[in-house]
């Protein structure tokens, strides 16, 4: 069987409509989407909708949580409580019903998904140690299962009994088990704005993780439409410490400053740091 793996579309709509025909050319069996298809971006009804046009094995991430009311923000950066505050005051009612019909865990035979782990959707597996710890939890809860699906990190990774792999091509020997992360679709958190998927391919044994570009511009134009932060769906390494910090700062003290009356300057300033654009 051959699946079509997405992560973290955070309402991001460029970047999946830039993902989503490089995997129909794969002809998957069936989709999975590891949750997180809102926060951060500015598309969160269209996103859902297209994600649910798939038919897909999908979970509730973090983020589609804390904008449902039933987990709180407050391990959230402020970059994500302003875009999640944004999302739940502005989702359609459909949208919030898809959202809270969405599982935390889903099992489909050999793969089992879930968000950050299996028992907590806020919770980082980012390396070779936490992952094992998550293959012993599915060895003995999901004994059926090949492969785990997680999210959240938003970081490629695979991580199988002999430890971690490559994320390009990743060879799965038959009756070994693995942790399989896409990465993010719709949030990079590199250099570049790169959206990031994989195609899980058990009868072939292999896992191949791919990724393309998107316009990351159209996206920061609509972010700026909605009065959010036109970096909220692409935050690449800071380039030092509080770098982001310092960046808040100098943002909200902007936007308390009322320009001066009839002042191109003032104008200029807050198309530029409060976004009011059509």
């Amino acid at each position: 069987m051959r699946f079509a793996v997405l992560a973290d579309v955070h309402a991001n709509l460029h970047a999946l409509d830039a993902m989503l025909p490089l995997l129909e050319r794969e002809r998957p069996d069936r989709w999975i989407v590891a949750g997180d298809l809102v926060g951060y971006g500015p598309h969160p009804d269209e996103c859902v909708a297209r994600v649910l046009e798939l038919d897909p094995l999908c979970v509730a991430g973090n983020h589609d949580l804390i904008a449902l009311g039933r987990l709180g923000d407050d391990r959230c950066i402020p970059l994500a409580r302003e875009s999640l505050g944004w999302t739940a005051a502005t989702m359609s009612a459909g949208t919030r019903a898809a959202l809270d019909a969405l599982p935390l865990l889903a099992d489909e035979g050999d793969v089992v998904v879930a968000h950050g782990s299996l028992d907590d959707p806020q919770e980082y597996v980012r390396g070779e140690e936490a992952a094992l710890g998550q293959l012993g939890q599915l060895e003995r809860r999901h004994p059926d299962a090949r492969v785990l699906v997680l999210g959240h990190t938003h970081q490629p990774l695979a991580v199988t009994g002999a430890g971690a792999l490559a994320t390009s091509s990743v060879p799965l020997a038959a009756g070994e088990r693995a942790v399989l992360n896409p990465g993010s679709v719709g949030q990079s958190r590199e250099r570049e704005p790169l959206a990031r998927a994989l195609v899980l391919d058990l009868g072939a044994g292999e896992a191949r993780f791919v990724h393309t570009a998107y316009d990351s511009e159209a996206c920061a134009a609509a972010l700026r439409l909605r009065g959010l932060d036109p970096m909220s769906c692409h935050v690449p390494p800071a380039p030092f410490p509080g770098a982001y910090r310092l960046r808040r700062m100098a943002r909200r003290a902007l936007r308390r400053r009322p320009p001066a009356a009839g002042s191109a300057a003032g104008a200029a300033r807050d198309a530029r740091v409060d976004d009011p654009q059509p």
